[in-house]
């Protein structure tokens, strides 16, 4: 299945996207959420580590610029299925990445004009 969840900012597109990653953990599987940039991509896991706290799931972060005892620590978190929900870049699609269960993918996409 496909969607594009098009809207204003501060309209809930990430709350959208929440909903239905949560659902998917709560199903056993893992979501992740692709953002375009570093910046946006640590904006969304300090947003949605918020929310995951609240609902007991477990969120990592996954970029290119991490250091590499935190890019092992994530990668092995990632594959155990101990990370409910992974929020990174490009990163996330580097053939080092295990996913223990991946359900859904959630697709960021930023336009700049």
């Amino acid at each position: 299945m496909a969607r594009l969840v098009q809207g204003d900012v501060g309209s809930g597109k990430t709350l959208v996207a929440m909903s239905a990653m949560v659902t998917v953990c709560e199903n056993g599987y893992q979501s992740a959420l692709m953002a375009p940039t570093e910046i946006l991509a640590k904006q969304h896991y300090a947003t949605l580590s918020t929310w995951a706290e609240t609902v007991g799931l477990s969120i990592s972060l996954l970029t290119g610029s991490m250091s590499q005892t935190l890019r092992a620590d994530a990668l092995d978190a990632i594959k155990s299925g101990r990370s409910d929900i992974i929020v990174g870049t490009h990163a996330l699609i580097q053939e080092d990445v295990a996913f223990s269960k991946l359900g859904l993918v959630v697709i960021d996409e930023q336009h700049r004009f």
